[in-house]
């Protein structure tokens, strides 16, 4: 197959998989699009003795998802691609659906990658994604975080995902296609004028017009990227002047946080906030500043924000959000706190009110009843082994993730 892409985006493919072993298991997500069904082909040439797997998401929502679905299996088994659909039903509950989609999506394609043993899933996110995704932030009065450039390459859901395609817009994708005499599938509800994006996609020719093009946004990202970078490395270094572990917890010391800049501390406490709850997004901004800002106990992301003696503020996770949570010898509880030394009978679970009770010592710790509560701890069936944070038992029967700034 001859192909010829913008950009050398052939190369680009092979360069980014060039660490690879020989014998790793490829996966990429194809939904049937433009860009997707792009990326299959430019993997597949690329790298034509590469052991590719596809997989599609069928979340349920449109009548045509199955057919869709079925051609791309069809595509797949033309170039010898191995190709799952995968099903996803019952949609967790609430608003912004595409967003509740798109998580279950990427759930979905994780389990799937795990179970094909993937070294990486691939995703075929185009120039002109990023360009949509930054006027979208833009609209949302986003700061340096959400103006980035979508990420090429990271971690997430235990997966490594990349985005081969983003230095091409969607328009070059589609002439590569037309080139090969290769079709694809139009999701009718990318014309539904009800989703921000397809409005910030049937705005282009205005912003074209006024210099706003799909390069120019996408290069403003990257070079907000760039800050982000900055930012990220300045603020790394800040961190023991201003907040401590404890634990499971972050203790902020207000007053050193006051002398920062604002961008600090807002980056600050979210990353805190982020590795207590495991949440890979940040708050709203106003929601965190009022959380910040407030003399009394707050809740935010599945934590709850404590003041304390001596102009402290004590981050912790939320007893609701972890009660009735429990990890089995083995496993992580929380996502971030395992056995150091166990047996197969032994469970991580939240301390909560019963086992607060059998810890007599726990106001010796200087911790608030509200963080205990919700602290990790060891249990053999119904007996409380060790609660480290109440001062109860082994210190060291518990092991808690560092977090990312350590």
């Amino acid at each position: 197959m001859s192909l010829e892409l913008p950009h050398d985006i052939l190369s680009q493919c092979a360069e980014r998989f060039a660490q690879l072993p020989k014998d790793a298991v490829i996966g990429v997500a194809v939904s049937g699009g433009s860009d997707s069904v792009a990326l299959l082909l430019s993997l597949r040439a690329a790298m034509p003795q590469a052991d590719l797997r596809a997989a599609t998401v069928d979340h349920g929502l449109r009548a045509d998802a199955k057919a869709e679905a079925q051609w791309v299996s069809a595509l797949c088994a033309k170039l010898g691609v191995a190709h799952s659909t995968l099903s996803v039903s019952d949609l967790p509950k609430g608003p912004n659906l595409q967003a509740r989609a798109r998580s279950a999506r990427y759930d979905a394609l994780a389990a799937w990658g795990h179970d094909m043993a993937c070294s990486c899933i691939c995703l075929g996110h185009s120039q002109t994604d990023v360009a949509e995704n930054f006027l979208i932030r833009l609209a949302r009065g986003s700061g340096v975080d959400g103006l980035s450039v979508m990420r090429g390459r990271w971690t997430e859901r235990g997966m490594e995902w990349l985005r081969p395609l983003l230095e091409v817009s969607r328009a070059e994708l589609q002439a590569f296609l037309r080139a090969q005499g290769q079709g694809w599938c139009d999701d009718p509800s990318n014309e539904d004028p009800a989703f921000m994006r397809v409005r910030m996609r049937q705005a282009a020719p205005d912003l074209d017009a006024l210099g706003l093009t799909s390069l120019r946004l996408a290069k403003t990202a990257t070079r907000m990227g760039y800050v982000q970078e900055a930012l990220e490395y300045s603020v790394r270094g800040l961190w023991p002047q201003v907040a401590q572990i404890d634990v499971t917890d972050v203790l902020f010391d207000r007053e050193a946080l006051s002398r920062l800049p604002r961008e600090y501390v807002e980056r600050m406490v979210s990353d805190a906030l982020n590795w207590i709850s495991g949440q890979p997004y940040r708050p709203r901004n106003s929601a965190l500043l009022r959380a910040i800002a407030a003399k009394k106990t707050a809740t935010l992301h599945g934590c709850v924000l404590i003041p304390q003696p001596e102009n402290l503020l004590r981050i912790s996770r939320e007893f609701s959000a972890v009660e009735g949570v429990v990890a089995p010898a083995g496993t992580t509880w929380d996502g971030r706190i395992s056995i150091t030394k166990y047996q197969k009978s032994y469970e991580i679970r939240a301390l909560g009110p019963s086992g607060l009770a059998q810890c007599p010592q726990w106001r010796e710790s200087g911790r608030p009843r509200l963080a205990l509560l919700a602290s990790p701890s060891l249990w053999q069936g119904e007996t409380l082994l060790a609660a480290p944070m109440a001062h109860f038992g082994p210190k060291d029967m518990l092991k808690v993730v560092s977090p990312p700034w350590e």
